[in-house]
C-alpha cells in the first residue's frame, strides 16, 4: 500500500518510477494487479501503460486511486490526461477534495493549461478555510490572492496583521487598502509595504509620528511626506527623544554638525543603538575617528558596520595584523582580514596565506584564494620585494600544485 502525507511525496514518486522504468513496448497490466503495480504502472514512462492504468483506476477505492488520477490530469500525453479528468471528478466529491487540496495546490503548477487552476479556484468557496490553510507557500500565495473577494474585512485585517508569511500579509493588507478601510490599524501593525501605503492615505500628521518608525522603508516615506509638506524631518528627529528610529533618521537626514550626537551613542549598552549610530556617521561625518575604536566591538553586528564604514579609508596595518590574533573573537578577526584584504591584491593574497593557519577562518582563505587565482592573479601591480618575499615564504605550507600556482604571478611581476 501506498500512503503519502505531503502532497509533493507523490511528485517525486512519479518522477522516481519514471525515471526508473525502462522504456518498453507492449508491457501490460496483469489480470489482477497489486496495488503497487498499479501505482507504478499509473506513472510509467509507456503512455499506453498509464492509460490502462487510469481505466484500472476508475474503478478503484483505494486511498491512492485519487492522487494517482490528479497526477495523470496533467499528463504530458493528451489522450491520457483527457481520460483522468473525465474520471477523477466523479471521484471528487468535498470530503475527497478537501484531502486533495495540497497535491492539486502543488500540480497547478505543472498544468498544460488551466483546468488545475480551474478546479482549484471553483473549490475555494466550499472549502475556503482548508485552502487558506495550506502548508505549499505558492499554493497557499495564489490562495489568498484568488480569496480576496470571498474574506470579511475582519478576517483580511487579521491575516494583514498576524500572518507568518510577509507576501500574504501584504496581499490582504493591499485589499483592505484598496478599499479604503483598516487604514490606521495597517499603519500600526501591518507589514513594512502596507504601512509604507497607508501613510500615503493620510494627512502630514501621520507622517511625523512614523518618522521614527522601526522600519526603514516606513521612515523613508515618512520623510518624503514630511519633506513634500514642506517640513525638515532632520529637524524633527534633533527634537526627539533617544531610540533607535530617531537615531537611524537623523543618520539618514542629518547634516556633518548633527555628528557630535551620534558619536555620543558609540558607546550606549545595546548594540542595536551603537550599530545605527555608525551607519548614520557613514553618510553625516565619512571621517569621523570616533568609529575606529569600535573593530573590536564585542558585537558581531556593529562589527560590520564598523567594516563597512572604514573600507576605502587608511588603517594602520600593524593594527590590522595584530586583530588577527587568536586572542580576538572570531568576528574581530574577521573584520581585520576583511580590511587587509581591501588594501591591495598583493596584501590580500599575503592575509589569505596568513589566515591558513587560523582553523575558525582557514576556510574563507582558501575561498577567497580559489577567487584571486581565478579573477585577481593577472594584475599589473606589483607587490613590495619584502611582500613578495613573505608570500613565496608562506607558500611553503601549501600543496605543491596550489603553491606553483601562487609562485608563478610572482616572478612575472617581481
Amino acid at each position: 500500500m501506498i500512503v503519502y502525507e505531503d502532497a509533493r511525496q507523490w511528485v517525486e514518486f512519479d518522477a522516481t518510477v519514471r525515471r526508473a522504468a525502462g522504456y518498453r513496448r507492449n508491457r501490460r497490466l496483469s489480470r489482477r494487479p497489486s496495488r503497487e503495480e498499479l501505482a507504478e504502472a499509473a506513472c510509467d514512462r509507456d503512455g499506453y501503460l498509464r492509460q490502462a492504468a487510469v481505466e484500472r483506476l476508475a474503478v478503484s477505492t483505494d486511498p491512492e486511486a485519487v492522487p494517482l488520477l490528479l497526477l495523470r490530469c496533467v499528463d504530458w500525453v493528451r489522450p491520457v490526461r483527457e481520460l483522468a479528468r473525465s474520471i477523477v471528478m466523479s471521484k471528487l466529491d468535498d470530503t475527497v477534495l478537501r484531502a486533495a487540496l495540497p497535491l492539486i495546490g502543488v500540480l497547478r503548477r505543472r498544468q498544460f493549461d488551466a483546468w488545475m487552476t480551474s478546479l482549484l479556484r471553483e473549490a475555494l468557496p466550499r472549502l475556503l478555510d482548508d485552502a487558506l490553510a495550506l502548508e505549499d507557500r505558492e499554493t497557499r500565495r495564489w490562495v489568498h490572492t484568488e480569496a480576496k473577494g470571498l474574506l470579511s474585512r475582519e478576517r483580511l485585517l487579521d491575516i494583514a496583521v498576524r500572518d507568518h508569511d510577509f507576501v500574504v500579509r501584504v496581499l490582504c493588507g493591499d485589499a483592505l487598502l484598496d478599499r479604503g478601510e483598516c487604514v490606521e490599524e495597517l499603519l500600526a501593525a501591518g507589514a513594512p509595504k502596507v504601512r509604507m501605503r497607508a501613510l500615503t492615505l493620510l494627512g502630514p500628521e501621520a507622517a511625523v509620528a512614523h518618522l521614527a518608525d522601526r522600519s526603514s522603508a516606513v521612515r523613508s516615506m515618512a520623510q518624503a511626506l514630511v519633506l513634500k509638506a514642506g517640513g525638515d524631518p532632520a529637524a524633527h528627529y534633533r527634537a526627539m527623544p533617544v531610540s533607535f528610529g530617531a537615531l537611524a533618521g537623523l543618520g539618514e537626514t542629518g547634516t556633518a554638525p548633527d555628528a557630535p550626537v551620534l558619536e555620543r551613542h558609540l558607546a550606549d549598552e545595546r548594540p542595536r543603538i551603537r550599530g545605527v549610530a555608525v551607519r548614520g556617521l557613514r553618510r553625516i561625518a565619512p571621517e569621523s575617528p570616533a568609529v575606529r575604536p569600535l573593530l573590536t566591538d564585542p558585537s558581531p553586528a556593529v562589527t560590520r558596520q564598523v567594516v563597512t564604514f572604514l573600507r576605502g579609508k587608511f588603517v594602520d596595518l600593524a593594527t590590522l595584523q595584530a586583530l588577527l590574533s587568536p586572542a580576538h573573537p572570531i568576528h574581530t578577526r574577521r573584520a581585520a582580514a576583511a580590511l587587509l584584504r581591501d588594501r591591495d591584491t598583493w596584501r590580500r593574497l599575503h592575509t589569505d596565506l596568513t589566515l591558513l593557519r587560523d582553523p575558525d577562518l582557514a576556510a574563507d582563505a582558501h575561498e577567497d584564494i580559489r577567487a584571486w587565482l581565478a579573477h585577481s592573479a593577472d594584475t599589473y601591480t606589483t607587490p613590495s620585494p619584502a611582500l613578495a618575499a613573505e608570500i613565496d615564504a608562506a607558500c611553503t605550507t601549501l600543496t605543491p600544485a596550489l603553491a606553483r600556482q601562487i609562485r608563478f604571478a610572482l616572478p612575472k611581476l617581481t
